[in-house]
């Protein structure tokens, strides 16, 4: 990842004091709510089924 980008997103972090959480066992806890949001999505679809575009892209730009 480039470093500017790094410096940007640890001083995003900084700037609201966000560092009290980011431990690995927040950490892996919020990447597992956010995995699982989106899993619901695809949860009773076959896999022929598709998701639409519409509920997906609001949950992946959430995620990014």
């Amino acid at each position: 990842m480039d470093k500017k980008l790094i410096k940007k997103i640890i001083k995003f972090r900084d700037d609201r004091n966000w560092s009290q959480f980011h431990n690995p066992k927040d950490l892996a806890i919020s990447i597992s709510l956010e995995a699982n949001e989106l899993l619901e999505l695809f949860q009773w679809n076959s896999s022929e089924e598709t998701v639409n575009k519409n509920e997906l892209a609001p949950l992946i730009l959430d995620k990014l």
